[in-house]
């Protein structure tokens, strides 16, 4: 195989980060200009050429289709970013206090023993961390779909707006959800932001199937 075609076999490799659509009206033209701007003899994409067309891709494919004259809609996607850093925030902010958790607990339990300890933060805090990961990633994975314009994401995110205040509800009642009071703050920031986030789904437009027209939403 000469240069010039492992070169471009490689290159085609990556513009499978574009999307679909991308790929079938622009590759052809994509291509001929990153083998003009190729060396001589080269035989691979050079490192900085492959981190472009990385980012490029998955910036295409995670790039919002909601109009920006939409505002509760692009209200509610920042909202829902912001979410996933409070929730990510949440997350460390159990992991850091572990230690406030314990010396609290050693000073009420002068008998606390550490198999105690290892056994609370295995079914207490673990499932916690656990949890707040995946939660990151639904806050991510419904941004995106929302942005997208899938109607499902706005019911779907209602629906984990409910299960997040049953939890927290729940939790604040049993003494059982949050093990620090950074973790209590947290998990109330995180609440309003999803509420907010909430408020601004249900109110923004809805493109109509078959047609190019929008309608608002309903709460």
């Amino acid at each position: 195989m000469t240069a010039h075609a492992e070169l471009e076999r490689r290159y085609r490799r990556w513009l499978w980060c574009y999307p679909g659509w991308f790929r079938r009206e622009h590759e052809a033209e994509f291509l001929g200009v990153l083998l003009v701007g190729a060396r001589e003899g080269q035989r691979r994409p050079e490192p900085r050429e492959c981190l472009d067309l990385l980012v490029g891709g998955l910036s295409m494919v995670l790039r919002s289709r909601v109009a920006r004259s939409d505002r509760a809609a692009v209200l509610a996607l920042r909202l829902m970013y912001l979410g996933a850093v409070v929730e990510l925030a949440t997350v460390l902010a159990v992991l850091a206090s572990m230690g406030e958790v314990r010396s609290a607990t050693l000073a009420g339990d002068p008998g606390y023993t550490a198999a105690q300890w290892h056994a609370e933060v295995t079914h207490g805090l673990d499932p916690i961390v656990v949890g707040g990961a995946v939660a990151v990633g639904l806050w991510l994975w419904l941004a995106w779909a929302n942005g997208r314009g899938q109607r499902w994401a706005r019911v779907v995110f209602v629906l984990f707006f409910a299960l997040n205040t049953c939890s927290l509800a729940t939790g604040i009642g049993d003494d059982s959800a949050v093990y620090a009071r950074v973790d209590l703050a947290a998990g109330i920031t995180l609440w309003l932001v999803q509420l907010a986030a909430v408020i601004c789904v249900v109110r923004q437009r809805s493109t109509v199937p078959g047609s190019g027209r929008t309608s608002p939403g309903k709460s």
